[in-house]
């Protein structure tokens, strides 16, 4: 089944209900409160550079997309944030097909888009290799935790030519030990 994929508006209340009513494990703000969003959200952090889209399930909002840097060549960052009961029905792998397309789509200037996530994170592994996505990096010690913790970072990207041709091109990242 298809999701849509709908602007957010002045929709402060159903923003909360999504960020305090669901748990964001590989998030930096695993539960964040409703003066966190409202603050957010009043100082135009989901519009700022961004854009910030509902994910909807036959009008049932299941999620979140934003993507930022938006005016950028290379959109360095997009969140997706799916309810709990919507994780695991293959949404996020929708979620992230339909961000690629809308942002090659966009512009001809848009040349590559990076993806960082935690490197346990295996759900949103999987779901950017089988969106084409090339592995890229490792980051040691680089994904620090709301409880302070710190965890390593999978750095992933993808390229206009591989969206356009459908493919994921190899990097040869150790052709040399420096």
């Amino acid at each position: 089944m298809a999701l849509t994929f709908k602007l957010l508006e002045d929709e402060l209340t159903a923003l909360v209900d999504l960020y305090t009513q669901n748990t964001w494990d590989f998030h930096f703000d695993p539960s964040p409160t409703a003066e966190d969003i409202t603050e957010r959200f009043k100082s135009g952090w989901f519009s700022d550079d961004r854009e910030t889209y509902w994910v909807e399930n036959h009008g049932e909002k299941v999620g979140l997309v934003i993507i930022g840097d938006f005016s950028d060549t290379i959109p360095l960052m997009y969140d997706v944030r799916l309810a709990n009961k919507a994780r695991g029905k293959g949404y996020g792998e929708q979620c992230v097909s339909w961000i690629v397309d809308h942002i090659f789509s966009s512009s001809k200037s848009k040349i590559r888009i990076e993806s960082y996530t935690r490197c346990d994170n295996y759900a949103m592994r999987k779901v950017l290799y089988n969106c084409n996505f090339q592995k890229e990096g490792y980051l040691r010690k680089s994904w620090e935790n709301d409880d302070r913790t710190i965890d390593d970072t999978i750095v992933y990207g993808i390229i206009r030519e591989d969206w356009e041709n459908g493919e994921r091109t190899s990097i040869n990242l150790d052709d040399m030990p420096f």
